[in-house]
């Protein structure tokens, strides 16, 4: 008999997660607390805009098995619960929790023996074992090592990308027990279609790192798309994501550092990645830009920083790379003022157009975004912000591109979003009196923009 399936949120982790378990076959109630989101769900729409998103609903609409809900009652029936719900940073830097507990508290009444519960919200090590266990045992007497499975299974979304998606992407995981473990790996096996490995047999696939096809083609090996790899401890499983996202904004932190190097010495750091990515081994390539942002990168490290600072260790390079990208709105900012100072105008009083609002391009998700600290630090210095993001709207100062340019000295350039920059190239921007452009993302080509107006890269 199969699993009947309880995603608990319905955001970019869960709502796709939820959709691909229905698409399978399973019987699948999609909780969440948003009532805008369910009622867009009931009607068959997506709350979040992304093609993919879009075309699993469609796909787990027609098989008739999913069931979204802000029902907490619904619950009832589920045998397998899936934990999605956001794990965010306090002001302070500190992981906060309360999503995760509060999640735990929704589906304790409904939690039986035997049942499964997967854990996929970014967590620090230890999390599972130290909390959401003993609170499990708490609500409902049942123990996370023998009466019901825990796991912990990180997500692995990347909004936007149209190849890596919830349907394919390899996956890790640990238990709090083996049998935990290898219960949920066959779960996920069954939706995902790859194989399940021991943590110890991936560096058998990813050796040669190359090979030749039938055609005779180079190809680079990796891990089976949606293999699902078996961690040794919970613990391990947890660090997964937090590590690897801090990885990635260690690397980030390195190449804005590398663009502030550039400008000094007049150099184009973008150039200079492209040619260090032609290299076919022990590199990124990692861009710079005006800030990171989203519900990983700005945030996993603070987890990990966090965990093991608790544990008696503090991370110096976490640290530093986590001012140096917390640093890159101000350096952009710091851009735009060097342009209006070579202009002879005052940053008090100039209309400025910010463009983007999202955290990254093709998204509709403003989560830690750097937009919001170059808008807070350009009305700390008097600037008058014109805002607009083709995706985001709910920051939007002008209702299209044409009038956030109106009587603009200058633009900032925060999110590359594909739609964004046609419609900017169509402008004769010399005629709107743009002056100068900072390129926030390094999305715009130096030579495409007329010698009167300024540019400004990361780096350039």
């Amino acid at each position: 008999m199969k699993n009947t399936i309880g995603v608990i949120g319905l955001g970019y982790v869960g709502l796709p997660l939820a959709c691909l378990c229905a698409k399978r076959g399973y019987k699948t109630f999609g909780y969440d607390t948003s009532q805008r989101a369910i009622s867009y769900l009931s009607k068959g729409q997506s709350h979040i805009r992304d093609d993919e998103v879009e075309r699993l609903l469609f796909e787990a609409q027609a098989s008739e098995n999913f069931f979204p809900t802000a029902d907490s009652q619904k619950l009832a029936e589920c045998t397998l619960f899936l934990i999605c719900v956001p794990t965010p940073v306090t002001h302070a830097k500190e992981p906060d929790i309360q999503p995760l507990v509060g999640a735990i508290k929704t589906i304790a009444p409904f939690i039986k023996k035997e049942d499964l519960i997967v854990v996929e919200s970014t967590v620090f090590p230890g999390t599972c074992e130290e909390i959401v266990a003993p609170l499990i045992k708490d609500m409902t007497g049942f123990s996370c090592d023998g009466d019901v499975s825990l796991v912990h299974c990180p997500e692995r979304v990347n909004p936007g990308d149209a190849f890596w998606t919830s349907e394919n992407i390899p996956r890790v995981m640990g238990g709090m027990d083996e049998l935990s473990a290898k219960r949920a790996a066959e779960f996920y096996s069954s939706i995902l279609g790859g194989p399940v490995i021991e943590v110890d047999k991936v560096r058998d696939y990813l050796r040669p790192k190359f090979s030749l096809d039938d055609d005779g083609e180079l190809r680079v090996k990796h891990v089976p798309l949606g293999a699902v790899t078996l961690m040794r401890s919970i613990r391990d499983a947890e660090a997964v994501k937090a590590m690897e996202n801090t990885i990635r904004d260690v690397n980030i932190a390195f190449v804005n550092e590398l663009a502030k190097i550039s400008d000094v010495l007049n150099l184009d750091v973008v150039d200079i990645i492209d040619g260090m990515s032609t290299k076919p081994f022990g590199k990124g390539p990692y861009y710079p830009g005006a800030g990171v942002g989203g519900h990983c990168i700005a945030v996993d490290p603070e987890w990990l920083k966090a965990a093991s600072s608790k544990a008696g260790y503090m991370p110096e390079m976490i640290q530093l790379a986590r001012e140096i990208n917390n640093g890159m709105p101000e350096y952009t900012v710091r851009l735009a003022q060097d342009a209006l100072n070579e202009l002879g105008l005052p940053m008090r009083g100039a209309k400025i157009a910010v463009l983007g609002v999202a955290y990254k391009r093709n998204v509709d998700d403003p989560r830690e975004s750097p937009f919001y600290d170059i808008r807070k630090i350009l009305e700390e210095k008097g600037a008058i912000l014109s805002v607009f993001d083709s995706w985001v709207a709910s920051e939007n100062t002008a209702p299209n591109l044409k009038e956030a340019l109106r009587e603009c000295v200058g633009v900032i350039f925060v999110t590359d979003h594909s739609d964004l920059l046609n419609d900017f190239a169509q402008i004769d921007l010399v005629n709107c009196g743009i002056k100068f452009i900072v390129d926030g993302r390094n999305a715009i080509e130096k030579t495409e923009v007329d010698a009167q107006i300024n540019y400004l890269g990361i780096g350039r």
